[in-house]
């Protein structure tokens, strides 16, 4: 028997199982969706979620501890395009991993979790997002194999750290533990010399560990907020508390708000869905 929960939570609930992509896209693997618990709807968004990369203007950088000049030299024709697009802020999904659009959730239960379609490792253990560049042909008419540009996207900087190719994802290979070493240094490169450190913890689901703490926080936030959300006391707090500037002016609260469980982009908070106006509880801050 599936759990019932408050209107608000259910169409919060209703709305990431519509949003996130899954594997198989069967009748049985929406009813496992529907079964599953808040925080872990959460999670599996977030985890999705993230490697998605929001289009805005980046610097675009290079760390010069994973690629040197000659091998930038060498690739610069491949990279152009996808560097010019990271500089001008456009869609940068072309150049991501087919799956992304396809696979947000995989629930085929006889999959290793080694290979699940749904698991950017380098991304959760490192925080590096993976581009295809590609030439395209035809015998690599997607432009989906060849070489691969890994980078730190930030909020204003899309930072290059290796270049590569398929062969860095080979358990064992040497192109793999040359990666490897290029990752643990990258991660590092702040660390005083001699001082140990822990890289990005992952739990045995695969998922991170920030993703999986900032899932229970939202479940919590929710079931401990929510029946205040019809509140006009707690309403006019989340105005006063949080000022809305739009043009210049200030955002009243409208006569009959509707409030609403909401993520904008990896921010999770309250979205009044008469004005459009959005309350951050929780930021993600792994992004």
């Amino acid at each position: 028997m599936l759990e019932t929960y408050r209107p608000r939570i259910q169409a919060f609930r209703s709305d990431l199982i519509k949003m996130l992509p899954r594997a198989p896209n069967d009748r049985n693997s929406q009813k496992s969706m529907e079964a599953m618990p808040t925080n872990r709807l959460i999670l599996a968004f977030i985890h999705w979620r993230m490697r998605l990369i929001p289009a805005k203007p980046r610097m675009v950088r290079f760390w010069s501890g994973g690629i040197t000049p000659l091998q930038t030299q060498l690739a610069r024709s491949k990279l152009q395009p996808l560097l010019k697009a990271a500089a001008a802020g456009k869609d940068l999904t072309p150049y991501l991993s087919d799956y992304v659009n396809r696979i947000g959730i995989d629930l085929n239960e006889t999959s290793p979790r080694s290979k699940r379609r749904d698991m950017d490792m380098v991304l959760t253990r490192h925080g590096l997002h993976h581009f295809h560049v590609g030439v395209k042909g035809a015998g690599n008419p997607k432009g989906r194999s060849g070489a691969l540009v890994f980078a730190e996207v930030l909020e204003k900087e899309f930072r290059v750290v290796a270049l590569s190719d398929h062969r860095a994802f080979v358990q064992g290979s040497p192109e793999q533990l040359c990666f490897f070493n290029v990752c643990h240094a990258y991660m590092a490169k702040d660390i005083p010399a001699g001082q140990g450190f822990m890289m990005k913890p992952v739990m045995s689901s695969g998922h991170s560990m920030v993703a999986t703490v900032f899932s229970d926080q939202c479940e919590a936030e929710m079931d401990r907020l929510d029946p205040l959300l019809d509140d006009p006391e707690f309403i006019d707090k989340l105005y006063n508390d949080q000022p809305i500037i739009r043009a210049g002016e200030s955002v009243l609260k409208p006569r009959e708000p509707e409030l609403a469980w909401y993520f904008k982009d990896l921010e999770f908070g309250i979205l009044n869905k008469r004005s459009m106006v959005f309350f951050c509880r929780f930021p993600f801050f792994a992004r």
